[in-house]
């Protein structure tokens, strides 16, 4: 009879952790997602925050800010979650196809940029219009507002723990 007992708290254990697999997943997606939208706000607000001075010419000093965004590693609470800072794929250029995006699980939100944005290489080089920026951790983002081909735009440099993502390599970046 005791047999029986265990064999049916065994059966009865394993259906539970079926049944829960699901919210499990959910509350992961969930949290990752919570701290992908907080970074993202972050880089947001620091983007329009910049956007209310005068965008400098080609070789002055430019109004600056500097954003440090934190995302959590992957664990039994959090899914995997990236930030994106860059443009949209397959979209043409203009001032509303750079976002801020959050990708979570294969899905990704987007939070569109009142401005036009392009991403310094950290190398010297000002990158294509259709670059972007991928933080999976932690990561340091210098911020400054230029005119660029006589266009107000906010360059984005990674000043540490970003990376840079080309439309070669955009699906892989969420």
């Amino acid at each position: 009879m005791s047999v029986l007992r265990v064999l049916l708290a065994v059966v009865l254990a394993g259906a539970l952790i079926v049944a829960a697999a699901p919210v499990v997943d959910d509350a992961r997606d969930a949290n990752a997602a919570r701290a992908g939208h907080v970074a993202a706000i972050d880089v947001r607000n620091a983007i329009v925050g910049l956007t209310a001075s005068t965008p400098a010419p080609p070789g002055a000093p430019a109004a600056e800010r500097t954003v440090t965004v934190s995302l959590p590693r992957p664990d039994a609470t959090t899914a995997p979650v990236s930030l994106l800072v860059g443009s949209v794929p397959d979209a043409p250029d203009a001032a509303t196809t750079d976002v801020v995006a959050v990708g979570v699980d294969g899905g990704t939100r987007a939070t569109v940029l009142p401005v036009d944005l392009r991403v310094h290489d950290g190398y010297g080089t000002l990158r294509d219009d259709d670059t972007g920026l991928r933080v999976t951790r932690r990561a340091t983002l210098t911020l400054r507002y230029v005119l660029v081909d006589q266009t107000p735009t906010v360059v984005v440099a990674p000043a540490s723990g970003a990376t840079v993502y080309t439309p070669a390599r955009h699906d892989d970046a969420a």
